[in-house]
């Protein structure tokens, strides 16, 4: 066999393992409750702190585990800083579209963009740490049509994204399809 086929049969398996892991979530105490409090401003003012700095440890740690617990499908994002070139995680809810992961920049409702965003506009390439897998993908930012064709399943997942949408009054939130790709050696 070539190396090529070793990749991508590499790839293959861990997109396999990780369609495994999604068809085990389920919806639980804890998601129902997230489901309600999870827009809230307090919620969200407590989270913005401490969401991004705990979620990414306890997803690495428990190989993906505890979004059984939350029963929401999640990833940590690692992109590059657009200005730092730094390394930057961000947890993040996701939806599929084939092989590909959507995600979406709502910044809880917020004025800004978020700071991925802005990193997947200026370097594509990124890595997503998703059921205990590390996968390299390639960010396409999306068009409107596309956009609106995928918002019912990111909301399907995570209802509180329409409270997100509602707030936004000066911008429009960024939409990404993460294609997998064979990692660069």
């Amino acid at each position: 066999m070539s190396d090529d086929t070793d990749i991508d049969m590499e790839l293959q398996g861990k997109l396999a393992r990780v369609a495994a892991f999604e068809a085990g979530l389920r919806p639980t105490l804890l998601n129902r409750l997230l489901r309600r409090v999870g827009p809230t401003k307090p919620f969200i003012a407590v989270y913005r702190r401490i969401g991004p700095r705990i979620d990414p440890w306890l997803l690495r740690r428990t190989g993906g585990g505890i979004t059984k617990l939350y029963g929401f499908p999640a990833l940590v994002l690692v992109t590059t800083g657009a200005k730092s070139g730094t390394r930057r995680q961000s947890p993040l809810f996701y939806a599929r579209d084939d092989e590909a992961f959507v995600v979406v920049g709502t910044n809880f409702g917020t004025e800004h963009h978020p700071g991925w965003t802005v990193n997947l506009l200026a370097d594509p390439t990124a890595v997503v740490e998703v059921a205990g897998e590390s996968i390299a993908v390639r960010a396409e930012l999306v068009d409107k049509d596309r956009f609106e064709k995928l918002w019912p399943r990111l909301r399907a997942i995570y209802p509180g994204y329409d409270t997100y949408l509602e707030r936004l009054t000066n911008r429009s939130p960024r939409m990404f399809l993460l294609h997998p790709v064979a990692a660069v050696a």
